[in-house]
């Protein structure tokens, strides 16, 4: 793996400068609300002027911990199209305008300019004009590459996904669509596009992300998915780009083994803003895991990692609203965003780390208080009897962490039914989770003597409330289970005045032990190696996904209530 910045490729993401305004409710961070810098069917010249303004101070500060390119959202802003009506045109004119001062910056700071994109981002008139054909949509997308490159030789390459789209509570002129379903699809697409990378000197970084949607959705950790789509691709402008585990950015997940597949280079993405660990409002450090990947990476020659792409903003759901490296900033983002690069591209020690991160001064004990954290966020946040188990369900990876999701947390029968399913030791889950809260208090006591700027208060009422959560997922008292459910209504109720926005939880009041049939049948469908079964082909045959959404359906008061409200639609996601 290259140690020197100037050959090591590091990537991070620049969608904090695009969020001006402070929302009610939840915020979608997954991308920049770029189609809320427009008035009216124009561009507003002051939102953009306060764009940029923040991505001056937000460009510097990450150049200046080691990053050495930056990735903004989103391609399809800068591609006028000749059936473009004239108005659309005018509009898209105005944004290549603004962004080629951005790409300017950018620049000036010493970074080279990515630009993001799905496959494929549609409007009306796309739609029109492809009629939703594969092979209209990728000529379609080959003419927007050749634009962006002639018009604006400072891009120095696109990150592309095809496997997730825009979630369904966006609104904006352009929607994406999964149109890659496929190995085969994301094969051809490769085979048309990369020429014109070549052709401009571009680097082209594909993601395998998936969520499991259709025949391509396992190809972030499916070896036979991989081969089909890569086997024989030889580019020098073609980069793979992957999340370190075979799901998203959570803990107790093991190296991708894809990272060692093939020749081909690859990048690996890693996420600061931890979507699922609290974004950033209260400890969740990344240096230790990122190291334990960093060594494996090293220490496996057919690795060919080249760089990492690290989110320090993108991500999620929730409404919190902090912006790494701007305003009402994390300190515990800005952390992990230096211990991601600095490990990396400089291989510096997590401790080396840490230390240019917090200085010399009180060094041991802000150690000791990350040490602390790792526990609390492993033994507490997630439930390790649960985190430490493997299993699938079709092309999915199930997550370790189940009912807490972004700022969500949900105790309900099928959570309850899933975890007393697979867990074996609950009183061991419990006594850990007790434990954990302990650690917390001794994380209180040193943040008070060392002065960390860490709100305990708020992390303690939390995880307070999640431990009598996780109670309530193994109590099957039902008397027991009645009085826990009232003291969690009760406390959420106190939390939410206290912290409007923060965590919501959301309790059920049924407490019964999980049928021993349900349990059966669950065990059915999910399995714990990653190779499919016999009975996987009759399980999730195509002609059953009706019979599946009718049963979500019937499901879905007693699950998270933001399925199907954000994110990919449940409908695309059982295909």
């Amino acid at each position: 793996m290259p140690t020197s910045s100037k050959t090591f490729l590091s990537i991070v993401d620049a969608s904090g400068p695009f969020f001006l305004e402070k929302e009610e409710g939840t915020t979608n961070w997954s991308k920049a609300p770029i189609a809320k810098l427009e008035k009216g069917s124009k561009l507003s010249r002051k939102k953009h002027k306060k764009v940029r303004k923040s991505f001056q101070v937000y460009a510097k500060r990450v150049s200046d911990l080691g990053f050495n390119s930056i990735s903004l959202d989103e391609l399809c802003y800068l591609v006028a199209h000749p059936f473009y009506p004239e108005l659309l045109k005018k509009k898209i004119h105005g944004y290549q305008k603004k962004y080629k001062k951005l790409f300017s910056i950018a620049r000036k700071s010493g970074l080279n300019v990515f630009l993001t994109t799905d496959f494929l981002p549609l409007n009306e008139s796309l739609r029109i004009q492809t009629d939703g054909k594969l092979p209209a949509c990728r000529k379609v997308f080959a003419e927007s590459l050749k634009q962006v490159f002639e018009r604006f030789p400072d891009v120095q390459g696109v990150i592309l996904r095809i496997g997730e789209s825009d979630g369904v509570d966006v609104q904006k002129e352009f929607k994406s669509k999964l149109l890659i379903r496929k190995p085969e699809d994301a094969r051809q697409l490769l085979l048309e596009i990369l020429p014109i990378f070549e052709q401009y000197k571009k680097t082209l970084v594909f993601r395998t992300w998936t969520l499991g949607a259709y025949a391509i959705g396992d190809l972030i950790w499916n070896k036979s998915t991989y081969k089909k789509v890569f086997r024989g691709i030889k580019s020098k402008s073609l980069v793979v780009s992957m999340k370190y585990g075979e799901g998203d950015f959570f803990r107790y997940m093991e190296l991708n083994p894809l990272f060692f597949e093939d020749g081909l280079p690859k990048l690996l993405e890693l996420q600061a803003r931890r979507e699922y660990e609290g974004f950033g409002e209260f400890p969740s450090f990344v240096g230790w895991q990122y190291e334990n990947y960093k060594n494996r990476l090293l220490a496996n020659a057919s690795s060919d990692l080249i760089g990492i792409s690290v989110w320090t903003q993108t991500g999620g759901w929730s409404s919190f609203q902090n912006i790494t490296f701007l305003k009402n900033s994390s300190f515990w983002n800005e952390l992990n965003s230096l211990v991601s690069v600095r490990m990396f591209s400089k291989n510096w020690s997590v401790e080396k780390c840490i230390g240019k991160f917090w200085g010399k001064e009180n060094l041991p004990k802000f150690l000791e208080f990350l040490r602390l954290s790792d526990q609390v966020i492993e033994h507490l946040l997630y439930d390790p009897e649960f985190a430490r188990l493997t299993l699938y369900f079709h092309r999915v990876r199930i997550p370790p962490l189940i009912h807490i999701t972004w700022d969500k947390v949900t105790v309900s029968e099928p959570f309850r039914l899933l975890t007393q399913t697979f867990v074996k030791d609950r009183n061991k889950s419990l006594e850990l989770g007790k434990n954990a809260l302990d650690s917390l208090l001794k994380m209180g006591e040193l943040s008070k003597e060392i002065g960390i700027p860490f709100d305990f208060r708020f992390q303690y009422d939390t995880f307070q409330l999640i431990l009598l959560c996780r109670k309530m997922m193994y109590e099957n008292n039902p008397a027991r289970y009645l009085e826990l459910y009232e003291e969690a209504i009760l406390l959420s109720s106190i939390y939410h005045d206290q912290y409007p926005k923060a965590y919501k939880f959301r309790f059920f009041p049924s407490g019964s032990k999980p049928k021993t049939w349900m349990k059966i049948v669950l065990r059915m469908f999910l399995r714990k190696k990653r190779s499919y079964r016999w009975v996987d082909l009759i399980l999730f045959h195509p002609l059953l996904k009706k019979i599946y959404y009718y049963a979500y359906l019937k499901l879905r008061k007693k699950l998270p209530a933001f399925l199907n409200a954000q994110a990919m639609p449940i409908s695309e996601l059982l295909c």
